[in-house]
């Protein structure tokens, strides 16, 4: 047992410090870190009354390919963004401490991979270690990624003037949370030569866009000329 919740619980924990410190001129406060990841834990749980209702909708003339695309993206994908999009805008977004760009994706990454890691011990305790291996590297990486963009959106709102990203910020994680399920239902194979380079394009943007929300922190020291 206590194996299983380690390997559930450090793929979460390890990539949240991977973008705690990739945030380099001025560092988030810890407590407010955690209670984003924590408001994150607490969001599963609204997140599944919001699949339940959702999914209750689907019907049996919907067909298999239709009833796949409404599961994946308005069933699990859209429900599971909101909760963790609010979590963020309810507990950081409006904080002193959110005030560089790159900020957006520490306290993204921190709620959607609060939510991954309860979600993940679920998995990982009912499926064993072969589920938990599977997860951390495909399911967990994927919510901090689908996190990390919905950061970049919020950065770019909340202090660089950029319009329209709210709805960005939630719409995009949707899609990209939405095509990652949609593959792994509709075939393990279409998954694998699809849903894993997906998985890359979205780490190749992440960390394009990471580097440039760095360029416009204030905090940046000034470069002194020789």
């Amino acid at each position: 047992m206590l194996h299983l919740l380690v390997l559930a619980i450090a793929p979460g924990i390890f990539l949240l410090m991977f973008f705690y410190l990739k945030d380099r001129y001025e560092k988030e406060s810890l407590s407010l870190v955690g209670k984003v990841f924590l408001a994150g834990i607490i969001a599963v749980f609204p997140a599944v009354i919001l699949e339940d209702l959702l999914l209750s909708d689907l019907s049996p003339s919907m067909g298999d390919l239709p009833a796949l695309i409404y599961s994946s993206y308005l069933g699990i994908g859209f429900p599971e963004e909101l909760v963790k999009f609010l979590a963020v805008m309810l507990v950081a977004y409006n904080s002193k401490e959110f005030n560089e760009p790159f900020d957006g994706v520490v306290y993204s990454v921190a709620s959607s991979l609060g939510f991954a890691t309860l979600e993940n011990i679920f998995y990982v305790l009912e499926g064993g270690v072969l589920v938990g291996i599977a997860r951390a590297v495909l399911a967990v990486p994927s919510h901090a990624l689908d996190g990390a963009v919905m950061g970049i959106y919020l950065g770019r709102v909340k202090l660089m003037g950029y319009r329209g990203g709210l709805t960005r910020a939630l719409i995009y994680p949707v899609l990209l949370h939405g095509t990652y399920d949609f593959l792994l239902f509709v075939d393990p194979v279409a998954f694998l030569f699809l849903g894993i380079p997906l998985m890359l394009l979205a780490l190749k943007f992440v960390l394009r866009s990471m580097r440039v929300l760095e360029e416009s922190s204030p905090f940046k020291p000034p470069r002194i000329s020789p």
